[in-house]
């Protein structure tokens, strides 16, 4: 019977293959690499050394190198970790048999040990925190130990002279010598003669074996071995080609751009990029014969291999952290009274933003806008819903007449104009009475539909804003944004109509909007970052609108950390994308501007946030203080305004959770409590009018009056396996193990001289001074907060502030932040 050979080809950077799938059939096959298969979920029926076993869900066997096995699907899906690497690891010739399904349950805690560290293995490949790489081939060289120790038997009889297939022994010869002297000048006739075979009888004998042919199989080799080089070494292309067994530069230049689609100096380019990303290489090859695989994302399928860790990750990382007594970096700041400078516009604090219109009735919603207003002066705010059916704006009489009803509208504007905040009017959504179908979006059901009478629609818009003018006067009003509809490129979700219908949508509402007072602000579309990488939504909207001379005073657009999922790739939500993505997001929409010849046009953010799921636990946490002020800092001068996505939990698109802490959007909970994104936009507040220095994790400023102010944060962004999607290591207390292993950031602030007299202030906060989610968990995370807790907790939220005088001296002081940590400094003139 003739049986498949598996070519296997090893990670970028490892030598070994590490990867998750779910298997239907594979037929009979073999390779020379050792696989260990581990069941994550399910169970698979796996034929091995002509026994049939049922393999379920915490089982794991070795597959020996050159052993001949099958897998098939039963009646249960499965999904399996496949880990093989080379015979080497094990003597070579070392027989292992080590098998769940059949070992007695006294040597469980063995297969015990052979799990942990296969656990281990999978968890440092997926963080790639720094070193991770000696991590794994450590923890690879303990597993086969305790292979070699605990489950070896003897030598491999497929490895043997006598074993029951001579053809193999002379194959894996072969291989073998292939391996070892890959770059030396190998040739079909030199193998033919060394293992005393005819030209024409080995060619066929390999061919038939291997299913590759002798020289593609050598030159797959060989690109294996250069592309390691090319991604761990200083050699150069030329000396790589050499080393590898290539015959001249050319040829290796054309083999490896056939195989790897790059030459390989662009793909040493990239390889530093390449090795942050997640690992989704194909399972197998088109050299390979070794049947149907299928990869998965089966982040929640390994929770059942991460449970013999010893210490689990999130529990490790709430120890005190090794690393935050570490610099890891450092920075020399000089600044000085009458510096050079550049003024700038706090885009961060012109628009905030709420959940619903109708929220804005409530009294605690009041009262923490009014508190949010007192101490950073946003002009303008933006929610949903002002025309959904509890506004209760529309209804009709029994013949179909109109009737409008703003006593809602007027209750909630009358609050904001006396607070000194003004509408930044989202239009929207469609009331049910007008509606063309049911379809509605969020736990209040606001619908997303397209008005079924489109001249009704326009009456109900026309006279919305004759009452708006009416009501608080047209020099008012003509400061406020009108922002046609919520997310319309995401169909389905926000708009149950056509990209085409929306167009003229848009169109009718403006010229609506205008007929009345040309003067007002309109705009939108407020669009989904999604669209500004997969599609052309923006180009046509503009295109659209430049074509039929429609307005678009502003454009408005949301973005968070989630990849912008491509009709190519589902089921990638929680991939979180770097903190240039944002900036970058920015830029893309800007370009496409300048080519639809809307260059000069207004650009808002309507929201932003972290993440755009509601209950992303990060949102509580310290990190959102750094985070803040990174993406206030990285994109000053960018847009018009920057409205943060929003200020309060009191926020009911899913219903809310009982928790305090839940991981709700608001820079404060439902009680109030104000967590850390609040506090870092009331230290960004505190910067002064001009900036004078500013660098990675910094900025300086000053005032006319000579005041100086120096704000510090040590933004530190996800690790590589929670970007990639897996939430195994964070939980409702632990939230922390998610980040890249990084120590503290020393700042060493110099002020040469300073004449006369200064008070020197400083507003620290970091998890362990004036993060309330903090505090909470140290208070014992009680799931219902009584008052007197409530007042505890209000009091253990902000920043710690230190004073101190400073008269006619130089001053010098290093400034130590540790992960997620903020310092603003401010030097006033005293009199």
């Amino acid at each position: 019977m003739r049986y498949l050979y598996e070519f296997i080809e090893h990670q970028e950077d490892m030598p070994f293959k590490l990867f998750v799938n779910s298997v239907k059939q594979v037929p009979f096959h073999w390779h020379k690499e050792v696989e260990i298969v581990y069941v994550l979920q399910g169970s698979v029926i796996m034929h091995l050394d002509q026994k049939e076993h049922v393999l379920h869900q915490d089982d794991v066997v070795v597959v020996n190198s050159m052993s001949i096995h099958k897998f098939e699907q039963n009646d249960q899906d499965n999904i399996l970790l496949t880990l093989q690497f080379g015979p080497e690891w094990l003597q070579n010739n070392v027989f292992i048999s080590c098998n769940s399904a059949t070992e007695p349950e006294s040597v469980g805690f063995r297969l015990d040990t052979i799990k942990q560290e296969l656990a281990k293995m999978v968890w440092e490949m997926n963080k790639k925190s720094p070193g991770y790489r000696s991590f794994t081939l450590g923890r690879l060289q303990t597993l086969c130990g305790h292979l070699v120790r605990y489950f070896s038997e003897g030598i491999n009889p497929e490895a043997e002279e006598g074993g029951k297939s001579y053809d193999y022994k002379r194959l894996n010869r072969v291989l073998t010598y292939i391996d070892q002297n890959y770059k030396e000048k190998i040739t079909l006739q030199t193998m033919a003669e060394q293992e005393h075979l005819s030209l024409h009888y080995f060619s066929h004998f390999f061919t038939d074996k291997i299913v590759i042919p002798f020289q593609k199989y050598l030159t797959l080799i060989r690109l294996e071995k250069a592309q390691s080089e090319l991604s761990g070494s200083e050699k150069s292309i030329t000396e790589i080609a050499m080393d590898c067994g290539f015959a001249n530069v050319k040829l290796f230049n054309k083999y490896f751009k056939e195989k790897y689609g790059c030459t390989p100096s662009s793909y040493r380019e990239a390889a530093d990029s390449l090795q942050d990303k997640p690992n989704r290489k194909p399972l197998t090859y088109e050299e390979s014969s070794s049947g149907d695989y299928y990869e998965l994302d089966t982040i929640t399928a390994m929770g059942s291999l991460y449970r013999y860790l010893e210490v689990k990750p999130d529990q490790e990382r709430e120890r005190a952290n090794p690393l935050t007594a570490v610099v890891t970096d450092h920075e020399l700041i000089q600044i000085q009274p009458g510096m050079s400078s550049a003024g700038y516009k706090k885009h961060w604090s012109v628009t905030t933003t709420a959940g619903r219109a109708v929220e804005g009735l409530r009294d605690d919603w009041r009262r923490q806008l009014t508190g949010l207003k007192g101490r950073i002066p946003f002009e303008y705010i933006r929610f949903h819903g002002i025309f959904n059916d509890e506004m209760m704006v529309y209804n009709e009489e029994d013949d179909g007449t109109p009737v409008y009803n703003w006593a809602y509208v007027d209750k909630l504007y009358d609050f904001l104009i006396g607070l000194g905040i003004r509408p930044f009017v989202e239009l929207g959504f469609m009331p049910t009475l007008l509606s063309r179908s049911s379809e509605t979006v969020f736990w209040w059901r606001g619908n997303i539909s397209p008005p079924a009478d489109q001249a009704k629609w326009e009456a109900l818009v026309r006279e919305f804003v004759r009452h708006c003018l009416n009501r608080y006067g047209a020099q008012e009003v003509k400061q406020w944004y009108f922002e046609v509809w919520n997310e319309p490129d995401l169909s389905g979700v926000c708009w149950a109509g056509s990209k085409e219908e929306y167009f003229s949508f848009y169109e009718s509402t403006v010229r609506v909007i205008k007929s009345v007072l040309p003067e007002l602000k309109t705009g939108g579309p407020a669009l989904g970052y999604g669209s500004l990488w997969n599609d052309t939504w923006a180009e046509e909207f503009m295109e659209y609108c430049k074509k039929r001379q429609v307005s678009i005073d502003f454009f408005s657009f949301h973005i968070y950390s989630e990849y912008p999922q491509l009709k190519a790739e589902q089921n990638i939500l929680t991939r979180m994308m770097p903190p240039t993505f944002y900036k970058e997001s920015i830029l893309r929409l800007q370009d496409k501007m300048k080519l639809a010849s809307f260059r000069d046009m207004e650009l808002h953010i309507t929201e932003w946030n972290f993440s755009l799921y509601d209950r992303h636990l990060l949102h509580d946490t310290m990190f959102m203080a750094p985070f803040v002020m990174y993406h206030a800092m990285n994109t000053l001068g960018d847009v018009k305004a920057m409205a943060f996505w929003c200020f309060t939990d009191v926020f009911e698109e899913s219903l809310v959770p009982s928790s305090p802490f839940y991981g709700g959007f608001g820079l404060m909970n439902r009680d109030g409590l104000k967590k850390p994104s609040y506090y870092a936009f009331e230290l960004l507040q505190k910067l002064g009018e001009e900036i004078t220095v500013r660098g990675e994790g910094y900025v300086g400023t000053q005032n006319q009056d000579g005041s100086m102010q120096l704000l510090l944060y040590h933004y530190v962004h996800l690790d590589h396996m929670f970007s990639s999607g897996d939430w195994s290591e964070m939980s409702n207390l632990n939230r922390y193990g998610v980040f890249e292993e990084k120590g503290s950031k020393v700042f060493q602030i110099n002020i040469p001289y300073l004449s006369g007299t200064y008070k020197c202030t400083t507003y620290q906060m970091d998890r362990d001074h004036g993060s309330v989610f903090d505090e909470w968990v140290r208070m014992g995370a009680p799931g219902i907060l009584t008052e007197e807790e409530l007042a505890y907790l209000r009091g253990r939220s902000g920043p710690v502030i230190r004073t101190e005088i400073l008269e006619d001296q130089g001053w010098y002081k290093e400034i130590v932040l540790p992960p997620h940590g903020v310092l603003l400094l401010t030097l006033e003139k005293q009199f």
